[in-house]
């Protein structure tokens, strides 16, 4: 098992703490946590532009005010 299998991932309530505190977040897990969808789900709809991303090649952070904003969530 790799690294990256033996990661725990967080809770709704500990990625919704995160997109309130942090400026940017990981899309996978944090967002999709949040928003309970699946990994695959969640790069596809960052895909769409379900909501805002920034791309670092192949890493995908959140800009976490405009996710705020689309999930009416305070800071």
């Amino acid at each position: 098992m790799t690294e990256h299998e033996t990661q725990t991932l967080p809770t709704v309530e500990e990625a919704m703490k995160d997109i309130r505190t942090k400026p940017v977040v990981p899309a996978w897990p944090t967002v999709g946590i949040a928003l309970g969808l699946s990994r695959g789900g969640t790069f596809e709809a960052a895909r769409r532009g379900d909501f805002e991303v920034l791309r670092f090649g192949r890493l995908i952070k959140v800009p976490t005010g405009p996710l705020r904003r689309k999930l009416g969530v305070e800071a």
